[in-house]
């Protein structure tokens, strides 16, 4: 599980964060059902974790729409390894390297700004990432 997290933070890093104030919020919302039957008597609780996380401002709508899913996805991700959804987790991580592959194919047509955004961003979405699988 380490190694799957910490090949998604390499992967984000190579990326990286940013502080811009032409930004915007992005929230996910998890929500996880657990069923316990003890003694015979079923026990429903359910947990809705809500992330949210500031987007920067990009020059390009395709860059920026890039951003607001990437942002959405890692979200989901932070809130299944914080709930310690484990059927949650491998769904994304299957989905993990479809955002490698283009995240690598869509930062070729970044301008420089939006290149060196792109990169401090995606640095604090792994770190985010990170925090979240040491829990």
């Amino acid at each position: 599980m380490k190694k799957l997290v910490l090949s998604a933070a390499a992967a984000v890093i190579m990326f990286a964060s940013c502080n811009n104030a032409d930004s915007k919020k992005v929230e996910v919302k998890d929500t996880t059902t657990q069923v316990n039957t003890d003694n015979g008597v079923a026990t429903t609780t359910t947990t809705e974790t809500t992330s949210t996380t500031t987007v920067p401002k990009f020059s390009s709508p395709e860059v920026q729409q890039l951003a607001d899913d990437y942002t959405k996805f890692v979200n989901e991700y932070v809130a299944a390894a914080k709930g310690g959804n484990a059927t949650k987790l491998q769904e994304l991580a299957t989905k993990q390297q479809e955002w490698a592959t283009k995240t690598a194919t869509a930062a070729s047509k970044f301008t420089a700004d939006d290149a060196k955004l792109w990169a401090e961003y995606t640095q604090k979405l792994a770190t985010e990432i990170t925090g979240a699988a040491s829990k």
